[in-house]
């Protein structure tokens, strides 16, 4: 397991960097403005994707165990074809009937190009759930390198030898990267996918709905905490102050990848056993681990000058720091929420994420509407941090309230130095 968390962790961390990467090129080459559109663009990919994730997300890395391989896929590739003729037709009576709302939601003239990117998308990540539910973590994280690696090659040999210095650039390098994932993904499941039997996938279909619906209902909700404030800012406040946010969320953001790297590898453990207690006792050890590396990437970020982001970015992006600033406490809340999330998630009760994600929520409709109208960007980020904390300290109630955790077990011990020690011992000894 530990080999999993260092590959994954290694993984996210030079995902994290190539995004910092791409993000510098955005900022100076293509603008606050166009950073906010693809800002939008990528919000919207996401929640069609979370629909796709119905039967496609987490519940197919629950029971990719559990079932047979053409039982899980084929209803989830018929799926995602249904997923996006549905958003097709709504999308046309948003436009016939609707329009400003619509393109508040939308930017205007990538309306298909959205949709075509969540159709690929939605094929790349039911490939990453599958081998993630079969515990092939070495396989899913190679592909993902070659996914984010193809993309910064490609997104940057666009916007530097072309003269397309837009938002346009970094679409057309999306369909690649996405397009060469999926491809690359079902290659890997189908070498070791074994025989295909459709036969009973009715019954398996109910079971995953069953499961996803309040998964994909909590991961709705989830969006609505992360990304509700980008259509309120851009209302309120336009797309360049919408592209100081967002330059401010992905900066941040990047570091949220340590706790989900971690998370990945402990809800395909979680997943894969019916040992409560172990379940229990690799929550509590991956959370510490979690929280602590991201503190100390959060403060290492917090004492950098207003001028570095300045430097880094461009002028246009005068007012990043404390964006990151009021987005830190938020961040750190996110390291300990992808640990109770996956717990929960493993254990088959998704439905305290639900509740978790619902108490959450309410506090960024009351909060966005409140404080981003007189505040802007910096009202969206105090109203994110608040937000997270609350969805954690109600996992936190109901985690102890189930498992009679105490609270001394949260603190860092010698024991739990111990036995990192003795994994790593194990791990060298194994792979010299």
């Amino acid at each position: 397991m530990l080999r999993r968390i260092i590959g994954t962790t290694g993984t996210r961390i030079l995902n994290a960097v190539f995004n910092i990467i791409i993000l510098v090129l955005i900022t100076n080459k293509i603008g606050s403005e166009g950073l906010g559109i693809i800002g939008l663009i990528l919000v919207d990919i996401t929640i069609i994707q979370l629909s796709v994730d119905l039967v496609a997300g987490s519940s197919l890395v629950y029971f990719a165990s559990r079932a047979n391989i053409a039982q899980l896929l084929i209803p989830a590739y018929i799926f995602v074809i249904f997923i996006l003729i549905f958003y097709y037709l709504l999308g046309l009576l948003g436009i016939a009937y609707f329009p400003a709302l619509f393109f508040t939601l939308v930017p205007e003239g990538y309306f298909l190009q959205i949709l075509t990117l969540s159709g690929l998308g939605s094929l790349m990540w039911i490939h990453y759930n599958y081998l993630l539910g079969k515990s092939r973590i070495k396989t899913y994280n190679i592909i993902f390198t070659i996914q984010i690696t193809f993309f910064l090659a490609l997104f940057s040999f666009f916007l530097l030898s072309g003269n397309d210095q837009n938002v346009n650039t970094y679409v057309l390098a999306l369909y690649f990267a996405y397009g060469i994932a999926a491809l690359i993904g079902f290659a890997a499941i189908i070498t070791k996918s074994g025989k295909w039997l459709i036969a009973g996938w009715q019954n398996v279909l109910k079971q995953v709905v069953h499961y996803g619906l309040v998964t994909q209902l909590a991961n709705l909700l989830s969006i609505g905490n992360n990304r509700l404030s980008f259509f309120f800012i851009k209302y309120f406040a336009g797309l360049p102050a919408l592209g100081i946010f967002n330059a401010g969320i992905q900066t941040t953001e990047g570091f949220k990848l340590i706790g989900q790297s971690i998370a990945v590898v402990q809800f395909s453990a979680i997943s894969n056993t019916r040992d409560q207690e172990y379940a229990r006792i690799l929550t509590i050890r991956l959370m510490k681990v979690s929280i602590l590396l991201t503190c100390m990437a959060l403060i290492v970020i917090n004492i950098l000058p207003e001028s570095f982001y300045t430097w880094l970015f461009s002028d246009d992006f005068i007012g990043v720091k404390p964006v990151i600033i009021a987005l830190s406490p938020g961040v750190l809340a996110l390291a300990a929420n992808n640990i109770f999330s996956h717990y929960f998630s493993g254990m088959g009760e998704p439905k305290v994420n639900l509740y978790a994600k619902a108490a959450g929520f309410l506090f960024t409709v009351v909060l966005a509407l409140t404080l981003i109208p007189p505040y802007g960007f910096i009202g969206a980020a105090i109203t994110a941090s608040i937000s997270y904390t609350a969805t954690v300290i109600y996992q936190y109630i109901i985690f102890k309230s189930q498992t009679k955790t105490r609270l001394s077990e949260w603190i860092p011990s010698t024991e739990d130095l111990k036995h990192m020690k003795r994994l790593i011992k194990e791990m060298l000894e194994k792979h010299p």
